[in-house]
């Protein structure tokens, strides 16, 4: 490291202060997650894990239905965004009934651009990322999604994904 790049380094983390450490018990967490998985189970009919992971791929050919002024606004991400969903830090079973229950309500309500950010997860290989088109393909909307693309870096990147709809 030469005098310059310890200065600059010695310049950034004169600010930061450690994060603090926080005592959670795992045991406790762990029940919660349970719990909050149980009741999403409960409240909506969400299927198993080993059918929400089977790979069905989405209605018709969906990366080819864009015309080039879209594509390119979509690659921009100059597009104007109707409605976003997060959904980081949740289990699978929370995910996959976000997803469904957001997507139910949006494509009700007309919206046509929507934001569906997944992570990326550890290494770029993040279990809701890899995921997210199937889910999408089990959707009962999966036939007026009109394109799937990766998010502009604004938007999210390769951790997010935009979704067009279909004009009703």
């Amino acid at each position: 490291m030469t005098i310059k790049d310890k200065h600059v380094w010695e310049t950034y983390t004169r600010e930061v202060a450690p994060v603090p450490k926080t005592r959670r018990k795992v045991s406790s967490v762990k029940a919660v997650s349970e719990k909050s998985a149980a009741r999403v189970l409960a409240e909506k009919e969400v299927p198993r894990l080993s059918k929400i992971n089977a790979p069905k791929p989405l209605a018709g050919d969906v990366f080819n239905a864009l015309e080039r002024k879209r594509e390119k606004s979509l690659r921009q991400g100059s597009v104007e965004i109707d409605a976003k969903l997060d959904l980081h830090g949740m289990t699978q079973v929370e995910a996959f009934a976000a997803l469904t229950d957001f997507m139910r309500k949006k494509v009700k309500a007309g919206k046509r651009h929507l934001l569906i950010i997944t992570g990326k997860g550890r290494g770029g290989d993040g279990v809701l990322r890899r995921n997210f088109e199937s889910w999408l393909g089990q959707l009962p909307e999966a036939p007026a999604i009109l394109a799937l693309r990766p998010a502009a870096p604004k938007h999210g990147g390769e951790g997010a994904f935009y979704v067009v709809m279909r004009r009703k």
